[in-house]
């Protein structure tokens, strides 16, 4: 408990030294309030149960806002803009499902040459089984190569901790550093071609497991996942005001737990498209399907297979309508169907949300 305390005290440290480095400083600074964006939503399927007749529907409301301040370094070079957020969620049919959230980030660019990323987040929720906080560190270098041709070095890293003390639930932390490179290239002013290489290295708070006779075997030390994905995606202009975005990944892991071992792909598309001058209207599918090393029965028993895949699918179509300049009426709906990872359950949900965006 001491070491996250500290992590908070850092971050919030290091924002009010920026604050604070000179008395003139204080007169570039640019406080600003985030928009205000607040909906009330139905889902047929609340908690995420299996059978139908399980199913539990609630009407939640959720609401976003929050306050930011740029030119925290007065120059002319830099980039930067540090802000708080805050997220709150209620749900009419059961408290487990309620929570509250703050996220303090941190963003530094320097032009289209580099750029630095801090967001640190704790959550709330009324199920003491997903209290958590969550540390997201990014930088990222670019160079171009001619007019056309882009190129981005990235690190990620990402460190995620339970409260709960209970083993099943601290087994679930994990931190992971991230490398990746992506390479863009315009063939036309209307075509741009996306090639990436991401490499993951993970590691949980729990000791991996192998199978002998159908059963699980603990091993010594804990368990360390790499993950690597080649990525192949292009963005479009098909017609007037309308965009295409498309994104696929080519999944690798390996693992020291026979379990965790998977292979795949995850497939995203989005259409994006201002049929009238008011009006956006945004469609997203999304696909991902694995082959699993292994998979728990029915009896609670595991196999090892190569044929074994999980599925996660899912379709958002979203409706943005500006009243003003300053208010934006919003509709979506969406349907998710998920097969559980490693398991033969699976869930499906329908949910539809109204709500209002407000600028400030």
């Amino acid at each position: 408990m001491m070491y996250k305390t500290k992590i908070l005290i850092i971050f919030i440290t290091l924002i009010f030294i920026l604050l604070s480095l000179t008395t003139q400083s204080l007169c570039y600074l640019d406080l600003y309030a985030q928009d205000l964006d607040a909906k009330f939503e139905y889902d047929n399927n609340v908690t995420r149960q299996r059978l139908p007749e399980n199913h539990q529907s609630g009407i939640i409301w959720k609401l976003y806002t929050g306050l930011g301040v740029k030119d925290i370094i007065p120059t002319d070079k830099l980039e930067t803009d540090a802000r708080y957020t805050l997220g709150m969620r209620d749900v009419n049919t059961t408290n487990d499902e309620d929570y509250n959230s703050h996220e303090f980030d941190f963003k530094l660019r320097g032009g289209n040459i580099f750029s630095f990323k801090e967001d640190f987040r704790i959550w709330n929720s009324q199920s003491d089984l997903f209290h958590f906080y969550n540390n997201v560190i990014e930088s990222n270098i670019g160079h171009s190569f001619g007019k056309r041709t882009s190129a981005y070095l990235s690190y990620k890293y990402e460190q995620k901790w339970f409260q709960n003390k209970k083993p099943e639930v601290q087994a679930r932390n994990f931190y992971y550093h991230q490398f990746s490179i992506d390479l863009y290239h315009s063939i036309s002013d209307d075509f741009k071609v996306q090639l990436g290489y991401v490499d993951q290295l993970k590691a949980y708070n729990r000791r991996p497991i192998d199978f002998k006779g159908g059963k699980p075997v603990v091993l010594d030390g804990i368990q360390k996942d790499r993950q690597r994905v080649i990525v192949l995606g292009f963005s479009a202009s098909v017609f007037n005001n309308t965009s295409l975005l498309f994104s696929n990944q080519i999944v690798r892991s390996d693992s020291n737990s026979k379990a965790f071992d998977f292979s795949g792909n995850r497939t995203h598309l989005v259409l994006l498209s201002q049929p009238l001058s008011k009006l956006w209207v945004e469609l997203t599918y999304q696909l991902v399907a694995y082959n699993l090393g292994a998979y728990q029965t029915a009896d609670l028993g595991y196999e090892l297979s190569e044929t074994r895949t999980d599925d996660q699918s899912g379709i958002k179509i979203g409706l943005s309508y500006d009243l003003s300049e300053q208010l934006s009426l919003k509709i979506n709906y969406e349907h998710i169907k998920n097969t559980v990872f490693f398991t033969k359950d699976f869930y499906e949900s329908d949910s539809a949300s109204v709500g209002i965006k407000m600028k400030f």
